[in-house]
């Protein structure tokens, strides 16, 4: 190979290995007979945009990189368009607005005023308006505690009918959670006391009574197409009412004497509190711990009998004498269960001044005790519940152990008082008895505790104790004089 072709082909690839660098700049490019850019040659800056290392992707600049996105839904746009509205539109917070109620001006911030909100009364009418003046024609003293809500403090109302007026214009302005901060107490005017009480309170006692039905749909939606209704006002006895709370709250109630709890019997009936009134019933509550299968008793006024509470009758066998003919029954006894727990009780009913007739004959002495007629329509209702198909007997058997007192003196029995001539008796012919040659006389029946059988199928009562007097004479002695 000559020189010439040694010197054609270094040419040649010095040609080739320019050939990448053809691009369209107009700038000169000078190299040497090898190929080799010279010092002073100019190079474009973005000559080299486009050569990169596929490992340093993630790590180029974000001008670098071609980003797509993806078209925003219209319904987007125009909530997006809505919320950059009502930004710009919203009143800065510590602009100042002017209220003036019943001629009183109050200022507040537009922060305060939709601090009960996000919608009322007040931002709603702002809004609107498009004014800093507002003239309301309600009580300026009551906006007071508005006032003060609105700005974050706690209020508390000071009786019944500023809480009613509160509630009043927290419904009219829409303060929602006003509204629920003053129902969480019920002001309550009973006899001229003033109580307040929480809500939850009187549901211990369930949840329908007195308070918890037509009482809190009242209160809690005063409003109504005849207008604003008044405060509750309860015409009863506020320290019966104290001892109803104190109940509730969980005390035991210190019964004082019979009157006393007569009438906290009507309270309780009255705000229909069940659980309060059969707890009063069942005050006196005793066990019988003598002879087998005994079980819990449960002692009530016989007008005091709740019918609902009965259980099916249960056979047991009671030595139950005739008087003087001693004989066993097989009776069934009546039972009775309490409302919150449901345990079955013996039931025995205390009945009081009432007449009872003694019937002697030859070999027999019974009873028959005269009712009124409160106490008899009682006594067929317990038959109808018991399925006495017989309906009521008003023979009153003698327990074998009853505790008889006559005239103030214990005595074992009616028979040994009738022998010994122990108590005063007008003995009469009897015109009414079947008994052969019948006489009878009678008895004040002052007070007397029975239990409650069916003896075939007849509803009886057995006396397990009584006191009575004899004679008008009797009678007459037990009357007091009037002091002074």
């Amino acid at each position: 190979m000559n020189e010439q072709e040694e010197s054609n082909k270094k040419q040649k690839t010095s040609n080739e290995s320019t050939d990448f660098l053809n691009f369209d700049y107009d700038f000169p490019l000078d190299t040497t007979a090898s190929g080799i850019p010279q010092e002073n040659s100019s190079i474009p800056e973005d000559l080299f945009m486009f050569v990169t290392d596929t490992n340093d992707i993630n790590t180029a600049p974000e001008s670098s990189v071609i980003k797509t996105t993806k078209p925003i839904p219209q319904q987007q746009q125009q909530q997006q368009h809505q919320q950059q509205q009502k930004k710009s539109t919203e009143p800065p917070n510590q602009g100042v607005y002017t209220i003036v109620v019943g001629g009183k001006p109050f200022r507040l911030s537009w922060e305060s005023l939709k601090s009960d909100g996000p919608s009322n009364f007040f931002v709603e009418y702002f809004k609107k308006k498009k004014t800093r003046v507002m003239h309301i024609d309600r009580d300026p003293d009551i906006f007071e505690f508005i006032v003060r809500h609105l700005r974050g403090y706690y209020i508390r109302s000071t009786d019944d009918i500023q809480n009613q007026s509160l509630l009043y214009d927290a419904t009219y302005f829409g303060l929602n959670r006003l509204k629920k901060l003053l129902q969480e107490y019920l002001y309550l005017n009973v006899g001229g006391r003033v109580f307040r009480l929480p809500w939850t309170l009187f549901q211990k006692d369930g949840t329908h009574n007195f308070f918890t039905g037509p009482l809190m749909h009242s209160l809690l939606s005063p409003h109504t197409t005849e207008g604003n209704s008044p405060p509750i006002y309860i015409d009863r006895d506020p320290d019966i009412f104290v001892d109803i709370v104190n109940h509730l709250r969980g005390y035991t109630i210190h019964i004082r004497d019979e009157m006393h709890r007569k009438n906290l019997l009507k309270d309780a009936q009255y705000y229909v509190l069940r659980q309060l009134s059969d707890k009063i019933l069942t005050a006196q509550q005793t066990v019988a711990g003598f002879g087998e299968g005994s079980n819990a008793e449960v002692l009530l006024l016989l007008q005091d009998v709740r019918v609902a509470n009965m259980l099916p009758p249960k056979v047991t066998n009671i030595s139950i004498p005739n008087l003087l003919i001693s004989q066993d029954w097989s009776l069934t006894q009546i039972q009775y269960k309490r409302v919150k727990d449901g345990t079955p009780h013996a039931l025995l009913v205390q009945v009081s001044d009432l007449c009872m007739q003694i019937h002697k004959s030859a070999n027999t002495v019974k009873l028959m005790y005269e009712m009124n007629h409160a106490n008899i329509k009682k006594m067929n209702s317990i038959a109808n519940m018991a399925k006495a198909t017989r309906g009521v007997n008003m023979e009153i058997y003698i327990d074998t152990y009853c505790a008889i007192t006559i005239d103030d003196n214990q005595v074992k029995s009616i028979e040994y008082c009738i022998d010994n001539d122990l108590i005063d008796t007008n003995w009469e012919v009897c015109k009414k008895c079947d008994m052969e040659d019948c006489q009878m006389s009678r008895l004040i029946l002052q007070r007397a505790i029975c239990g409650v059988h069916l003896v075939d199928n007849m509803i009886t009562l057995c006396a397990l104790r009584l006191e009575a007097i004899s004679s008008r004479f009797r009678l007459n002695l037990k009357r007091e004089f009037l002091s002074g």
